[in-house]
């Protein structure tokens, strides 16, 4: 499995009012850059009906904020002309010439029929499965920060239940359930570690969270939880600390938990050195 993982700037050349989760803008501009260099593989990408998505986005960030609308803001989201936003996109990618996307990233490109925006290239990078993970270490603290609304599905009592449920909390089981069956439906290494360890081994020490509820659309709003918090780690097992730590790096390239891909569930995490 390789990772692609692009971050771009976006400015508009007029101000214009945006969607009130900004996940979709950046979708929208993902499926313009595909028309532009034609890229048929990669529109089919993110048309994936796979329940556990090739690509993951973030919103557009302002001065480091996500831009989102809580369900109780009354005013529409702009984005003003000659600011820069920024975004990320990662990508599973079966070989290179995925790369040729890499030019839609650069020019310009309509939205919403009229409304120009300038979109360039800040990083580009592709990542080996073989190469990610975190240095984690016993006794040391790693913190994640849950930057977009993130909710956690609980496993199934059993596998064809149509039951499902989500967590507002982010126990350590729920986390690594959720990046391992991501992490297994394209990688080569699969994990078979039970995720119920990851209670014994990263033990939460502080944290500052809240829900929220956001606007999607004007008829769909979802609720998630936002903050950080800070983990222990109380494991001397090399191999689950090698596979937490390559699990928690994943995350940070395709979000975490439910709607990951549209830019929900995005998260940074930082570890104690």
């Amino acid at each position: 499995m390789q990772v692609l993982s692009v971050e771009a700037v976006v400015t508009p050349l007029d101000d214009m009012i945006v969607q009130p989760f900004t996940g979709r803008v950046v979708r929208q501009i993902l499926f313009k850059i595909a028309e532009k260099v034609e890229a048929v593989e990669f529109a089919e990408l993110l048309s994936s009906k796979a329940p556990f998505k090739p690509y993951s986005m973030t919103p557009l960030y302002f001065n480091g904020r996500p831009l989102f609308k809580d369900k109780d803001e009354a005013k529409p989201i702009y984005l003003r002309r000659g600011r820069e936003y920024v975004f990320r996109v990662c990508l599973i990618v079966k070989s290179l010439e995925f790369l040729k996307i890499l030019l839609g990233f650069l020019g310009y490109l309509e939205l919403y029929g009229s409304k120009k925006v300038m979109v360039s290239i800040r990083s580009a990078e592709i990542f080996d499965e073989s190469t990610i993970g975190l240095d984690l270490k016993p006794g040391k603290c790693v913190t994640i920060r849950f930057e977009t609304p993130t909710l956690l599905q609980i496993p199934k009592i059993r596998k064809h239940s149509k039951i499902v449920r989500y967590m507002l909390f982010p126990i350590p089981n729920l986390l690594i359930y959720s990046l391992k069956k991501h992490w297994n439906a394209y990688a080569e290494d699969k994990i078979k570690i039970a995720s119920w360890r990851a209670n014994y081994a990263l033990v939460p020490l502080d944290y500052e969270l809240k829900p929220i509820t956001v606007m999607y659309d004007k008829k769909r709003y979802i609720r998630g939880f936002v903050g950080w918090v800070m983990y222990r780690v109380l494991t001397k097992s090399k191999k689950l600390l090698e596979t937490f730590g390559k699990l928690l790096k994943y995350g940070e390239f395709v979000n975490i938990g439910k709607s990951r891909s549209s830019g929900f569930g995005v998260i940074k995490v930082s570890v104690q050195s």
